[in-house]
């Protein structure tokens, strides 16, 4: 008799797999500021203060040279004019024989008199005084503010998932015949 024989060998599948790997890296950003301050400059020039003393001191009798030589020159002027005028009086006293005096008697005593003292009142000048006032120079600069900005940065490293799949057996079906009589020969 025949037999029919049937081996039959699975598929056998190998798998293997790697995870997916992602490493990060970062750099954080930074921000530097320098900040240069606003300046002003200011200066004040000084003034000039002028004060002339000179119609002060003149009005109570310390002259300048040339004060001095005008008033002097107004003093002879004036005292010429009182001496013609005195000569000129004398001489109409002395013209007049109407009156009973005897006038060069009388203008012998008169110039023994001492003369009357005279007190003056006067304003005192007040010294002129001027002041020259110079402008504020001012100078401002502008202050600066530096501003550096370096982004952060992400580095990825990506290393994607395997899956590798391989046949590590295939299928295979085998069949035979084997023959199972027996013969029986005496």
């Amino acid at each position: 008799m025949l037999t029919l024989n049937i081996s039959q060998q699975y598929a056998k599948i190998s798998i293997s797999t790697t995870r997916a790997e992602m490493n990060l890296s970062t750099t954080r950003p930074q921000l530097s500021m320098e900040n240069e301050p606003a300046k002003v400059e200011i200066s004040q020039p000084k003034g000039e203060l002028d004060i002339d003393w000179d119609p002060f001191r003149a009005s109570y009798g310390i002259k300048t040279c040339s004060q001095v030589s005008r008033d002097y020159a107004e003093l002879g002027r004036q005292a010429a004019l009182e001496g013609i005028g005195r000569i000129a009086e004398e001489g109409n006293r002395m013209a007049k024989i109407e009156s009973k005096e005897d006038p060069m008697v009388a203008m012998a005593a008169e110039s023994t008199l001492p003369p009357e003292p005279e007190i003056t009142w006067s304003w005192l000048e007040p010294p002129s005084i001027r002041y020259t006032a110079h402008p504020v120079k001012f100078k401002p600069s502008p202050g600066h503010l530096t501003v550096k900005f370096t982004p952060g940065t992400v580095d990825m490293n990506y290393k994607p998932a395997n899956v590798d799949i391989r046949m590590a057996q295939y299928p295979s079906v085998k069949m035979w015949v084997t023959d199972n009589s027996v013969d029986i020969n005496i």
